[in-house]
């Protein structure tokens, strides 16, 4: 049974959230999500692991930019009729929900349609969305995977017949707008649901997180794991951390190596420059070695965790009996 349940407060909003796989989630679910989260960082966020995160910059352009791009859309296409949405859409039997933009209805389709609301980057936009990159800003567009799936689930819960992206390109001098249709895919729609059941089963349900994306990972683990109570974990038959300890031993020294390289370097071509400022190349490039005078700061006290490779676990710690 599908809810369309009105948004009265941001509080109860977001406690709603944390019951539903939400239409920004699933490009998660589904493994197309290159922006902002993990599975794991999803686990988390729905187990309330971790505390809650405040107003990104990325969310804030987002809400604040919202009306903007409703009212280009309106302006570019004053024969459709557009409305704020302002509704939590839940399918109780899917655990899935939604919170759409706005609807729309438009002379040339039939039935209400889905808007999803974008404010991206002039420089974004180029890269990631048009098809020709060097081409017009308001040439052909194909969105990223995750605006797709993210559209396309608004459209399943709202069992709309089509849906667009609306599209503010925001430039330094100029702002350009931008309308990519969506089609709904039975295929695409039957893998969202897929996914989204896979993550309740095999990592909600039980209560498993799922594989840590390392390079994606990095501050939830910081937030999971803030403080060290001083025991000590047998990590003898870890076959996988004795190689991270190798790895991460061999990439120190590489680092270490490179760092006096880079010292040796600059120092080499220092005395090349002398007293100059500038010395232009045979390739045309040009190097500069400018005096800067950097002004006293004081640094904030702070806690923090500080990884180190030892050679001898210690002794007398928790986990240890004494001698």
């Amino acid at each position: 049974m599908r809810i369309r349940q009105p948004i009265e407060s941001a509080e109860q909003w977001q406690a709603d959230r944390l019951r539903y796989i939400g239409a920004s989630e699933t490009p998660i679910t589904s493994g197309v999500d290159g922006r902002y989260a993990s599975k794991a960082i999803l686990f988390a966020e729905k187990k309330q692991l971790r505390p809650f995160q405040p107003d990104t910059a990325v969310l804030r352009r987002g809400r604040l930019g919202e009306p903007a791009v409703l009212q280009a859309l309106c302006e570019e296409r004053p024969d459709w009729q557009v409305q704020r949405a302002k509704v939590h859409v839940v399918d109780e039997e899917l655990r899935m929900a939604c919170t759409p933009d706005a609807g729309a209805l438009r002379p040339d389709r039939p039935g209400i349609g889905i808007v999803q609301t974008k404010v991206i980057a002039r420089s974004i936009y180029k890269q990631k969305w048009l098809d020709d990159p060097e081409g017009p800003i308001t040439g052909p567009a194909t969105p990223p995977p995750a605006y797709h799936v993210q559209t396309l689930t608004e459209m399943l819960l709202n069992d709309t017949s089509w849906g667009a992206l609306a599209v503010l390109i925001t430039g330094e001098f100029s702002w350009d707008f931008a309308l990519v249709e969506i089609e709904r895919n039975a295929a695409i729609e039957a893998m969202i649901v897929n996914d989204v059941q896979a993550f309740y089963r095999d990592y909600l349900g039980p209560g498993i997180m799922p594989p840590l994306e390392p390079e994606r990972d990095e501050e939830l683990i910081k937030a999971l794991y803030p403080k060290d109570d001083g025991s000590t974990i047998d990590l003898t038959r870890d076959n996988r951390a004795l190689a991270l300890v190798e790895d991460l031993e061999q990439t120190q020294a590489a680092l270490k190596r490179m760092s006096k390289q880079e010292r040796a370097l600059k120092t080499e071509l220092g005395a090349k420059l002398g007293e100059h400022t500038f010395g232009t190349l045979a390739d045309g490039r040009c190097i500069s070695w400018r005096h800067q005078h950097r002004k006293a700061y004081s640094v904030a006290e702070s806690d923090y965790r500080v990884m180190r490779i030892l050679k001898t676990a210690p002794r007398n710690q928790k986990g240890h009996d004494d001698e």
